[in-house]
């Protein structure tokens, strides 16, 4: 373990000895414990404190600044879900970005699909992706991939110099607070609007629909002033506080209630499939009800 400090942002070793990782959540007035076999790595990065810890329940665990990011138990539905939407819906992505995802997850996922000819994976903390090619099982194959591009930089400064040039934006971004506070900024999705080419898609993780209600309105309404087809989709993420995670797809051309599921890379997949492409858009009475006054 790397730059050790006496006590860790989240963390807690209780009485009996055994350490335990919390999630804080002021707005719940909770928090959310996950039960943590080992500390695996742990630094001061210029931008956040990252470690890799050993959890009870989840595996090997990404944590930024004491917040759980993926797991390598259950990380591959967020990766799924955040990636294939948007990948089935356009006919033929071929120049594709993400902002974050560090962790080259999503990258993965996205560079099953045979039309991707570069792919752009825009993290502002380098360290991030070495500390992933060592303890978690993507960013190392994904980096060898020769359409990968890393860009160690400002998503919301980069993105600003890209205009029409992605056919698939996916904007990994992690809790609205350090590193990410720009990219809830309501001129951020302009600059996504602007980064797209004439029929472009982007996909934004949205938050929890239940806790994170704000961020969610906001996204939707942000993206409905820019975008003609704007729709949100869920699935479900056990080591999420919550369990249940949003994401918001924009489109400036293409519906993904209208896709070719043939398109769909789903032979090596762990969660999406075509039936649950469609219903993932079908949504629950209380989140129907949140957003429509964003109709």
């Amino acid at each position: 373990m790397a730059n050790h400090k006496s006590s860790l942002t989240g963390f807690q070793r209780e009485p009996n000895g055994e350490l335990w990782l919390w999630d804080d959540l002021p707005q719940l007035e909770m928090e959310v414990g996950y039960k943590a076999e080992a500390v695996l790595h742990y630094e001061q990065s210029a931008y956040q404190e990252i470690s890799i810890v050993d959890t009870k329940g989840f595996g090997r665990m990404l944590v930024l600044d004491g917040t759980p990011q993926v797991t390598t138990k259950d990380g591959f539905i967020y990766n799924e879900m955040i990636t294939h939407i948007a990948m089935t819906t356009h006919p033929a992505p071929r120049k594709i970005a993400m902002i974050g995802g560090g962790d080259c997850g999503p990258a993965g996922e996205a560079l099953r699909y045979n039309t991707v000819e570069q792919a752009d994976i825009v993290e502002i903390d380098k360290r991030v992706v070495e500390v992933c090619k060592t303890w978690m099982p993507h960013a190392a194959a994904v980096e060898a991939d020769k359409r990968v591009r890393l860009v160690y930089a400002d998503g919301f400064r980069w993105i600003q110099s890209h205009k029409k040039a992605f056919d698939v934006l996916l904007i990994d971004r992690s809790d609205s607070y350090g590193p990410a506070t720009p990219l809830y900024k309501p001129v951020f999705y302009q600059y996504v609007h602007d980064s797209l080419k004439e029929d472009g898609i982007a996909v934004i993780q949205s938050g929890s629909p239940y806790y994170n209600t704000a961020s969610l309105r906001n996204t939707v309404r942000s993206m409905k002033k820019l975008f003609p087809v704007v729709r949100v989709y869920l699935c479900a993420i056990p080591s999420f506080p919550g369990g249940v995670w949003s994401f918001t797809i924009a489109s400036k051309r293409w519906d993904p209630l209208e896709a070719d599921l043939s398109r769909l890379q789903c032979e090596h997949t762990q969660y999406i499939n075509a039936p649950l492409f469609r219903s993932c858009f079908q949504l629950p009475s209380y989140v129907s009800r949140l957003l429509s006054s964003e109709s």
